[in-house]
């Protein structure tokens, strides 16, 4: 068995922080928590417009998940927090 030096830089690239989020982590996370909020707060109102009652209130999940946004921003390396 031979050993490949280039094997052993392309694993140490690879490594991400077990503690911290980078600006790629926090920005991808964010946007797809954006997202949920927007889709979970249209079922929300849909529910609603259709005269039925929602087990959450409108603003539920805005809030839950600006907390989460608060949450992911301050787990990010300080370069990349907002």
């Amino acid at each position: 068995m031979r050993f490949d030096s280039s094997l052993v830089t392309n694993l140490k690239l690879n490594i991400m922080s077990a503690t911290k989020f980078n600006g790629f982590e926090k920005y991808f996370i964010q946007t797809a928590l954006k997202h949920a909020i927007q889709e979970a707060e249209a079922d929300v109102l849909a529910t609603e417009s259709a005269g039925k009652r929602s087990l959450y209130a409108p603003g539920y999940f805005t809030m839950v998940g600006n907390e989460i946004i608060d949450k992911v921003n301050s787990m990010t390396l300080k370069k990349f927090q907002d």
